[in-house]
């Protein structure tokens, strides 16, 4: 018993992929798509041309012999449940070519991104890294020196102030951890509807936010309008999604809204995680007839001004955190030198 559950978990273990390895796996599923091959085929090719993992690839075979769907079988290869979503809705409007093809290039920009992030953020935190180190070494080397020596002495604000550093330095990462574990705990504790419209009063990450939510509803509602879906038939499309999520207790909502006589535009501004244009937009195209279209233009400017965003936060965060660096510079010269100085005017 207890080897066939670790052989299990092995098993579930090695078909996961990392990031890189799905941005493959959907290039190479979305361009075998575009030249005709089924999902099937292009799971079989991918499996002969050794380019995905021969133990994930039978995964998703055996998973789809035995009845269910494409998107079903990515949860166990580590896919987010957005990526899952859009290609359930993609196997629901027809367009699953053309969904892969979006997915990958978000996934290429999202990581290149990421990767400026990490470089932007890297120098600075290790530069605080160094000044923590230095911060301590003064207070446990240098400090009781110059205080045995009578050159500075204890009760000085400065000198005070590097005893006590490291005592700040801890309770600082504690208060963040502490912070950071609240606001999980608490965001666990509400609905997906609730958690997201916590996201979107956020200081400068709502707006990010509300971008994000725009672009993808708006694209998976235009295709389902462009294909001749009613917002009747699109509300329960969102409703059978596989997994319990934000698009499933949106469709709830929306439902019963609009057995009270609510319109889709008028219920929109109501949940504070769109951009206030995105129910203009669909009040527009129902007037004028051409809702799909609309709604997948407008998606693509929003995905611009996401990307757009993210350049500017990324932008931003370096100069703050080198700002910071140099006021802890500052105040550790002057805490230490100041000391000096006044026990030097003394002696003189």
């Amino acid at each position: 018993m207890v080897l066939s559950i670790i052989k299990h978990l092995k098993k579930k273990k090695s078909i996961k992929l990392s990031k890189q390895q799905q941005q493959l796996f959907i290039q190479l599923l979305a361009d075998l798509l575009k030249n005709g091959f089924t999902i099937q085929e292009s799971l079989l090719f991918m499996k002969k041309s050794r380019s995905i993992a021969r133990p994930t690839i039978d995964y998703l075979i055996g998973f789809m012999e035995q009845g269910d769907s494409l998107h079903g079988g990515l949860a166990q290869l580590g896919f987010k449940t957005t990526i899952m979503t859009q290609i359930e809705f993609a196997q629901t409007h027809g367009d699953l070519a053309g969904t892969l093809e979006k997915i990958k290039q978000h996934m290429k920009v999202l990581d290149k991104q990421q990767q400026n992030f990490y470089k932007v953020i890297s120098y600075p935190i290790l530069l605080l890294l160094f000044l923590t180190v230095v911060l301590i070494s003064i207070r446990q080397a240098l400090l009781p020196q110059l205080m045995t020596n009578g050159t500075i002495q204890a009760d000085n604000i400065g000198v005070q102030f590097i005893q006590q550093s490291p005592y700040y330095i801890l309770t600082s990462i504690f208060s963040l951890s502490l912070f950071v574990f609240l606001i999980r705990w608490y965001l666990r504790k509400r609905t997906f509807l609730q958690r997201a419209a916590f996201m979107a009063k956020l200081p400068l990450l709502g707006k990010l936010y509300k971008e994000y939510n725009s672009a993808f509803f708006a694209l998976e509602w235009g295709k389902l309008f462009s294909q001749g879906l009613e917002i009747k038939m699109i509300i329960q499309v969102m409703k059978t999604t596989d997994h319990q999520s934000l698009m499933s207790e949106l469709a709830e909502t929306l439902e019963e809204q609009s057995m009270l006589g609510q319109t889709f535009y008028e219920q929109l501004p109501k949940f504070f995680i769109f951009s206030p244009e995105l129910s203009l937009i669909i009040q527009q195209g129902q007037v004028k007839g051409n809702l799909g279209k609309e709604l997948i233009l407008y998606s693509e400017l929003c995905w611009q001004r996401f990307f757009k965003r993210m350049e500017r936060i990324i932008q931003w965060i370096q100069p703050v955190i080198f700002l910071v660096v140099a006021l802890l510079v500052v105040s550790i010269y002057a805490a230490m030198l100041l000391p000096i100085y006044g026990g030097m005017e003394e002696f003189l």
